[in-house]
């Protein structure tokens, strides 16, 4: 039997370990994010941030986009909060494209999810202020 150090790859040449412990920064956000166990899903109509919200909470992907659609109309607060989702939420294989954005890689989907995010803010409805309807 072969006797390696826990620090060497079968090789024999040394690698360095990862600290210990909570990742920082962004890394740790998005984990967390990841163990909520939100998802985009498959059941998509634009980036599948509803039918991933349906189906965590068990509700019919519908639904989800009715209130989406309502929150847009009385305000605007469903275009910041679905541009933000689709941003922050991991798709099927677990990437997030505001995390992938942050090292460097980004993609036309973290651009339009930014693009929803600041036409929602320009358009004047921010959050969903009442002073600023129409």
């Amino acid at each position: 039997m072969t006797n390696t150090d826990a620090n060497t790859d079968p090789t024999g040449t040394s690698r360095e370990l990862p600290p210990a412990g909570p990742r920082p920064g962004p890394d740790r956000f998005f984990d967390g994010v990841r163990r909520t166990g939100l998802t985009r899903g498959h059941d998509r109509w634009v980036a599948g941030v509803c039918g991933g919200v349906a189906h965590r909470l068990g509700v019919n992907p519908a639904a989800v986009r009715v209130g989406v659609v309502v929150l847009a109309l009385l305000g605007g607060l469903g275009v910041l909060l679905y541009g933000l989702a689709w941003a922050v939420l991991p798709d099927a294989t677990g990437r997030i494209e505001a995390q992938a954005a942050h090292r460097g890689d980004v993609s036309a989907s973290f651009v339009a999810a930014v693009g929803l995010v600041v036409l929602d803010l320009i358009g004047g409805v921010g959050l969903g202020l009442p002073w600023n309807w129409g």
